[in-house]
């Protein structure tokens, strides 16, 4: 049994889904179940084997409300269990000569030294308050009672207040119980054709639309309402900027280390892909058409000398041996979570190369991938499969 050092050392009874309005530390804290036992036990003991000057940032951050500062300790937390599952050993926040700035971590075997930065390529705050808000009218509208229709919700647009979410939940309430689930039929039917009602207050607008339960599913109290989150005041997501973002001063923030760095990039997005990547290495695919002497035409892909590695006549930031980006990472998937790291074409220190994950090597115009050749489990130590359950067991 591994030592109570992260959660709460307490009897757990709700089994319920993370709520809007839980940050991931209070979902993990207060969800019960034997499928949530194991994922706690990895923190823990990953915790444990974590450098202990280290440990009171991380184990602060772990159990912060914000996000974004819970994902990034555990990010810390995982980069230096990987490090050790590799072989290494590892001090954190070494000393470099020549500034008071340090790194994350100092990897070293077999008399090689690799050092290793961690990044987010997170949200602004702007944006996290933005999303708090809306958070805040989802939690408060999953405790309207409905027990014959689902919601259909799309924030079309936001105040830049809090909105009054009780008059709103009552006003819902009572136009849901005016309604006959038998009275609407999903069949053949389109989302303008549903019985719908718009909200606006403060800057808000939020249109509704009642979806009726399936008829085996009504008159159950305390069933929750939300059941389609539309698009609303969409916004684009800037994914090769984030990650630029993430990259962006570090490949001289310590000087010349005179040993392999690594940038390990954890990003949030679901839409990161290696093109994404490509794109922010490689700099932005793009496609000319020339025209020659002879009058003749032609289309060739390039890429445009806006990449952090390629500057258009010359490899950029040759410091940075390779970029690790990690996409979605959580707790309860790291058994079959695969990640990739980059090596730079032409680096000042070429990396070890890092067998736990998948490697993107360039060489002859061409980009190989690599696999590992042991799974994720396999590496951990952890059964397969990890965890062993379901998160949510029916009744």
């Amino acid at each position: 049994m591994w030592p109570v050092t992260i959660f709460s050392a307490t009897i757990r009874t709700d089994a319920s889904p993370r709520s809007h309005g839980d940050s991931q530390f209070q979902f993990l804290d207060r969800v019960s179940g034997p499928y949530w036992d194991q994922v706690r036990g990895l923190i823990e003991d990953w915790f444990c084997r974590l450098c202990p000057e280290a440990q009171a940032d991380v184990r602060g951050r772990l159990r912060s409300t914000d996000d974004r500062q819970s994902k990034g300790a555990f990010f810390e937390l995982y980069l230096h269990e990987c490090l050790l599952r590799m072989g290494y050993s590892v001090t954190c926040h070494p000393e470099v000569d020549g500034t008071s700035r340090r790194p994350d971590f100092l990897a070293e075997k077999d008399g090689r030294r690799i050092y290793v930065e961690a990044r987010s390529a997170s949200s602004s705050d702007a944006a996290v308050g933005k999303s708090a808000r809306v958070n805040a009218v989802y939690e408060s509208l999953d405790r309207l009672d409905s027990p014959n229709f689902f919601l259909w919700i799309d924030v079309a647009r936001q105040g830049d207040a809090p909105l009054r979410a009780r008059p709103l939940r009552g006003r819902l309430e009572k136009w849901l119980a005016g309604l006959d689930p038998d009275d609407h039929t999903l069949v053949g039917k389109r989302r303008d054709d549903l019985p719908g009602v718009t909200h606006e207050d403060a800057g808000w607008r939020i249109e509704f639309r009642a979806l009726p339960r399936s008829p085996e599913a009504r008159g159950r109290r305390g069933a929750r309402p939300l059941g389609i989150f539309g698009g609303g005041d969409a916004q684009l997501v800037h994914d090769v900027e984030g990650l630029r973002g993430a990259l962006a001063d570090k490949g001289s923030a310590y000087g010349s280390l005179g040993a392999p760095f690594v940038i390990a990039v954890a990003s949030s997005s679901n839409f990161l892909d290696d093109d994404d990547v490509l794109n922010a290495l490689y700099g932005t695919e793009v496609v000319e058409f020339r025209t020659f002497a002879d009058g003749t035409e032609s289309t060739v892909r390039t890429r445009k000398p806006d990449g952090y590695w390629f500057g258009g006549d010359r490899w950029d930031h040759r410091g940075v041996s390779a970029v690790l980006v990690v996409k979605n990472l959580h707790p309860a998937f790291v058994g079959r979570q695969q990640h990739t790291i980059w090596e730079h074409p032409d680096p000042e220190h070429a990396v070890d190369a890092f067998p736990m994950w998948r490697r993107a090597v360039s060489g002859s115009g061409n980009m190989t991938f690599v696999e590992s050749e042991r799974s994720q489990t396999d590496w951990f130590g952890l059964g397969e499969p990890w965890p062993v359950g379901k998160p949510f067991p029916r009744d």
